[in-house]
């Protein structure tokens, strides 16, 4: 017994010598351009938003619709709120809220979105570069196809593209937003 406590001290020692050399994270280390949250910075904002629904199946020719997001922190800063409204001739009024955050669990950003329709993906995925890429299954009236989404800044403004795959054959762009930034004050009114 008195051979462990000489050992034990020395433990302590160098315990309490190692723990006085390693400071808790400082502010500068949480803040990296490596922070999952903190690329996520970009979407946060008050944005006025014009869709194109392209060519496709469903329409015979370009469709815009206007709209607006709303794009906040939330819970502690651990997840963004996302409050999209806008009006289209397909889809009529879309309403639809979301929480985007990071899951260190499986290192993938997590989009989970609800929408006026009753729809409630759950999209996945990461950044390649500045552009942050989340898919989904969607299930769809008689099969299911994967969608992606695709976010990314581009000057002041942010661009969303949306694109399907529902043959198995790779994904085909259906839809590109533009979401301006809104000015203080503004006069544009939000979907309701």
């Amino acid at each position: 017994m008195k051979v462990l406590w000489p050992l034990a001290l020395i433990f302590c020692t160098i315990g309490i010598a190692m723990g006085q050399g390693q400071s808790p994270a400082s502010p500068s280390s949480r803040t990296t351009a490596e922070n999952p949250r903190e690329r996520l910075a970009f979407l946060v904002g008050s944005f006025v938003t014009e869709a194109h629904i392209l060519a496709g199946r469903p329409l015979q020719k370009e469709s815009v619709g206007r709209g607006t997001s709303e794009v906040s922190w939330g819970l502690d800063s651990m997840f963004l709120f996302v409050d999209e409204r806008s009006a289209n001739p397909v889809l009529g009024v879309y309403k639809g809220f979301g929480l985007l955050g990071y899951d260190p669990h499986v290192r993938q950003y997590v989009l989970s979105m609800y929408n006026n329709f009753g729809d409630h993906p759950q999209y996945h995925g990461t950044f390649a570069g500045d552009t942050l890429i989340l898919s989904a299954r969607i299930p769809a009236p008689g099969k299911t196809f994967d969608q992606q989404v695709r976010w990314y800044p581009e000057g002041a403004m942010v661009r969303l593209e949306v694109l399907n795959d529902t043959a198995g054959q790779g994904f085909v762009p259906i839809m590109t937003q533009v979401a301006r930034r809104a000015q203080a004050g503004s006069n544009q009114t939000p979907v309701r």
